[in-house]
This record gives C-alpha cells, sequence and structure tokens, in this order.
C-alpha cells in the first residue's frame, strides 16, 4: 500500500519567533468586542500570517490590527491580519489565535474610538 501525499495548506514555512506584538480588534460580528490595544508575544511567524497568546476570546473572521516589532524599535509588520483559527490550550489560562495577514484594501474599519493610544504625550522627553 502506498501513502498518499497530503498537499499542505500554507504556501510558506512557519519559523519559532517570539517577538513583540501590539494588536487590537478592528472588526467582529460581537457587539460587545474589546478595541483596546493589548500586548503580547508571538510563537511563530511566516510571510502569510503569524500566531501569538491573548488572554481574549476571539473567534474565526475576527480582523486584527496588528503590530509586530523587534527589540522595541524595529517594526517587522504593520498591517491586519483575519483570525483563521482559535485553540485554548491546556492550562486554560491563555488561547492561541492564528492571523492571516490581509492586503489594506481588503480591510473595512467599523471600530469606535476608544480614547486611549499608545503614544507618548508632548510632554514626554525621549531618554
Amino acid at each position: 500500500m502506498v501513502k498518499q501525499v497530503v498537499q499542505e495548506r500554507r504556501g510558506h514555512m512557519r519559523a519559532k519567533r517570539v517577538l513583540s506584538i501590539q494588536y487590537r480588534l478592528v472588526k467582529s460580528q460581537r457587539k460587545d468586542a474589546d478595541h483596546d490595544w493589548l500586548l503580547s508575544t508571538t510563537q511563530d511567524m511566516s510571510p502569510e500570517g503569524l500566531s501569538f497568546y491573548t488572554d481574549r476570546e476571539y473567534v474565526k473572521g475576527d480582523i486584527l490590527d496588528i503590530h509586530v516589532v523587534m527589540s522595541g524599535v524595529l517594526d517587522v509588520f504593520k498591517g491586519c491580519g483575519e483570525v483563521v483559527r482559535v485553540e485554548r490550550k491546556e492550562s486554560g489560562a491563555c488561547v492561541l489565535a492564528a492571523v492571516r495577514f490581509m492586503d489594506k484594501g481588503q480591510v473595512q474599519y467599523n471600530t469606535r474610538p476608544s480614547g486611549r493610544s499608545l503614544k507618548r504625550h508632548r510632554s514626554q522627553k525621549r531618554i
């Protein structure tokens, strides 16, 4: 008996990379969704997407605004992504969310202004 080769769904290999990530919900079917910026770390990345740990319950189809940075300085990725998979980890304390990157033309924003920002105020000086 010959084993059939299973086609891989991904077009690129994923690399285990732990990088800082800022993300927020841009679009969701849920009315009570939180649109504030959050911080986390990635588990792995590829040219098509990434996966990261979060304590939020996202659902397949949610759209996230994502900023991935290296050493707090170098922007690795800035853009949007669609949640394609959500896995609850064995500990139950966090969720692993897999996101596929999207072209800017595919995204339609429907967020409410949160009034909060991660930007520095003008009075704060850079050291």
